[in-house]
């Protein structure tokens, strides 16, 4: 089913659009269109309002004042558009009544305008994501080798000496780390950026829904009122401020209430031709929403263990505590991992390895472990078949 892949999103987050956004961002051109639309549809449904207003007064609109109503009340652009269409061409009109044309004139510019923005939007949402993609094949085509080989003889070396003075127990232990601030200075670190990686997932799908409320699908009419739920679920997502909060309201909903919903959905007679268009819709952009959730689990690890390396103490492993040691074998696990993304062992060392730290943080009731739980979460979705449908795209991007 066409909903299926949405069951499995990844940890997401969401960042509060900026009023300068930095021109450094790689969602820049996404903030400044979504702001740049907010003013466009205000300032249009402020005239359409105020012409459905004038042309209740007519009294040829008389059999009409439900509709302007409705149409009042919508913050559908375009059903105010139609309905302004219709009551014109109902009246008696002259050919040359310029103030009616210049009325349809503005109709049309507004719909262009709208649309053409709306264009803008999903183009820079797909350069985003094609972006990443290929960023992220990079990696995978050429892997970190980890740290030279002399230094990993000198750890070993003077690893081996401290141990034999018993160094490596002394109270004075440099190494050593707290978990729950390991966490902590983790979360802080990748929040932003685990942000960007659930809205660009969460705008794809809003783009996709927004296209067939907004087209000309008579066969829909039964489905619009869910479709428009769906919408507001995912604005209420998007505009969600904080990652782990984010990241359970998107579980939530999409295990509890979107399957309700295409349930609905499917005992009507619009179902079948709401599932073709979903999936005609997603076959003319190009995506397919469960390589897109593969690739996102992938790059969601990328972002989490480049900053887990940084947070590691910079001295000799030999000289870990047993929280940095832990720590630094789930790293170790990772890479080896990526080494070899065929090997089932590998995966299994790694993702047993995550359980038991996100075990020991539960048990111990640390403040940060949802740090832990994304992670895990994220891992449980990408192993040794999924890496290598993530290889076999890959070679069709570079």
């Amino acid at each position: 089913m066409w909903w299926l892949p949405l069951l499995c999103l990844l940890p997401l987050l969401g960042a509060k659009a900026s009023l300068a956004p930095d021109l450094s961002a790689e969602d820049f051109q996404l903030t400044f269109l979504r702001d740049l639309v907010e003013q466009v549809e205000q300032r249009a449904e402020l005239s359409l309002n105020d012409y459905l207003v004038e042309l209740e007064r007519n009294p040829g609109s008389a059999n009409y004042s439900v509709e302007m109503s409705a149409a009042r009340a919508t913050p559908k652009m375009q059903s105010k558009v139609t309905l302004i269409k219709q009551l014109l061409d109902a009246q008696p009109h002259q050919d040359k009544d310029l103030r009616r044309t210049s009325v349809l004139r503005n109709l049309v510019f507004l719909s262009r305008l709208r649309t053409t923005l709306r264009a803008a939007q999903d183009t820079s949402t797909l350069e985003i994501r094609q972006m990443r993609l290929h960023h992220l094949c990079q990696k995978l085509d050429r892997p970190a080798t980890g740290p030279p080989r002399n230094r990993l003889i000198n750890e070993q070396v003077v690893g081996a000496a401290l141990e034999q003075l018993n160094l490596t127990k002394s109270e004075g232990n440099s190494t050593a780390l707290d978990l729950n601030e390991f966490g902590a200075q983790l979360y802080e670190r990748i929040k932003v950026s685990g942000a960007e990686i659930i809205n660009n997932y969460l705008q794809i799908l809003r783009s996709l829904l927004q296209d067939i409320i907004e087209g000309d699908q008579g066969e829909l009419a039964e489905s619009s009122g869910r479709l428009d739920h769906m919408l507001r679920q995912l604005d209420a997502m998007l505009a969600t401020q904080d990652f782990f909060e984010k990241r359970q309201r998107v579980y939530a909903y999409l295990e509890r209430h979107l399957t309700a919903d295409y349930e609905q959905m499917r005992d009507s007679v619009a179902s079948e031709h709401l599932t073709e268009h979903l999936l005609a819709k997603l076959k003319a952009k190009g995506l397919d929403l469960f390589v897109i959730f593969l690739f996102s689990n992938f790059e969601f690890l990328e972002l989490v263990h480049e900053h887990w390396a940084q947070l590691l103490p910079q001295t000799p492993s030999l000289l870990y505590d047993e929280v940095s040691r832990q720590l630094y074998d789930v790293q170790q696990l990772y890479e080896t991992f990526k080494l070899d993304t065929e090997c089932e062992d590998k995966y299994r060392a790694y993702s047993d390895a995550l359980h038991r730290l996100h075990d020991r943080t539960v048990d111990q009731g640390h403040r940060n472990r949802h740090i832990f739980e994304l992670l895990r979460n994220a891992a449980q979705s990408v192993g040794t078949v999924t890496f290598n449908m993530i290889k076999a795209k890959c070679e069709e991007l570079i």
